[in-house]
């Protein structure tokens, strides 16, 4: 029988949103492991212990994969703990500047070469280059990571492809020196994100109910959340879906390929990561409907468990998008000051606590941009 575990870390310190998240799974006494992002560097601290303590054994002391959603620090930063300090086998990761050919036919400005437009990309998703040459340095085997590839049998990438990787990298708001054609340009707001440490938001309050939503369909998020690298894991006995800072974008393109190629997610999928730490900007109800299904019951549950990673005493996860998972049916937990595992088949840790979901909440935040 399979046996699985994910660890969603939370720092019992003050830190901005990150995500970290660690893969084990045992099947005929075959012990494989692997990390999804690495938040922080003290997130990657604290990964790394529960690695040490929780996944390695006396004949398992590396890791089998690391896989670095997409550029932003709060999910590649912590990861060069992982890689300085443990064997790991294949980085997972994808760089702009191994697509410098299609990225060069952007360019207007003649005074700018090749070379030097592969320099201001490594300088420009620098917590990648810093992840790229520390792996290098290690010799640990870095791979592309594009809809289609299979990680250890297990995992299979639903997006992003190479197409769309490269036309979000043109389209991002930090590649400014790459030109667009006016039909290539998606019109949506990109949303900045600040790597600064900054206090709980004052929001204003609206009263939702089961039935009223508050979610907005015409939402949008950054060009670098949207390449995020979205995994669907197959445990046997239950699937997950882990999304990074994913949005409509890409959480739709991923559920197209996946119904295209291997079933149902909103039939499939047991375990869910809700993107973005709990951000408004990054899911609608209309997504969030094709992927998890409709409303159910008022106060009902289905057997769906939706985790979601963000600093202690962060105004993340925002409440009308706890509610929007809760009203399909979804338990919320939320790592937030404390990691929370997720296991079948392994037994609970000594002197670990049970983690209560959240409840529906009837005041939620009013929209403001």
């Amino acid at each position: 029988m399979m046996k699985y575990e994910l660890d969603f870390i939370g720092v019992n310190e003050e830190t901005k949103d990150a995500d970290a998240i660690g893969i084990h799974w045992i099947e005929n006494d075959i012990h494989t492991i692997g990390v999804y992002d690495g938040g922080f560097s003290s997130h990657g601290t604290t990964l790394k212990s529960i690695i040490d303590r929780f996944y390695f054994t006396e004949n398992k002391t590396d890791i089998d994969f690391v896989i670095c959603s997409h550029s932003d620090q709060d999910h590649a930063s912590g990861l060069k703990t992982i890689i300085e300090n443990t064997t790991v086998k294949k980085l997972y990761m994808n760089r702009p500047w191994l697509y410098i050919d299609a990225l060069y036919e952007k360019i207007s400005d003649g005074r700018i070469t090749k070379n030097s437009l592969e320099e201001r990309l490594k300088k420009t998703y620098k917590y990648i280059e810093e992840l790229e040459s520390l792996a290098t340095e290690k010799g640990v085997e870095i791979c592309e990571a594009f809809e289609g590839t299979v990680i250890n049998d297990k995992l299979t990438i639903l997006h992003p492809n190479k197409e769309t990787y490269i036309s979000l990298i043109v389209e991002s708001n930090k590649t400014d020196f790459l030109e667009m054609n006016a039909d290539e340009k998606d019109l949506f707001k990109i949303m900045k994100n600040s790597l600064s440490l900054s206090f709980k938001k004052i929001y204003n309050w609206i009263t939702e109910t089961w039935t009223g939503e508050s979610l907005k369909e015409d939402v949008s998020t950054s060009a670098e959340n949207e390449t995020s690298i979205i995994i669907v894991g197959d445990m046997g006995k239950e699937k997950f879906l882990l999304v990074g800072d994913a949005g409509v974008k890409a959480l739709n393109a991923a559920n197209e390929y996946y119904n295209s190629f291997i079933g149902t997610l909103k039939d499939d999928i047991k375990i869910y990561q809700i993107p973005h730490h709990g951000g408004r900007h990054n899911i609608n109800s209309s997504t969030l409907d094709t992927i998890i299904g409709p409303v159910v019951a008022e106060n009902t549950t289905t057997d769906k468990q939706a985790y979601v990673c963000a600093g202690k005493n962060s105004d993340h996860p925002l409440k009308m998008v706890k509610n929007a998972f809760i009203r399909r049916g979804v338990k919320v937990y939320v790592a937030s000051g404390q990691t929370i595992n997720h296991h079948i088949e392994i037994p609970s840790r000594s002197g670990w606590v049970t983690v209560k979901n959240h409840d529906f909440s009837n005041e939620v935040e009013e929209w403001e941009e």
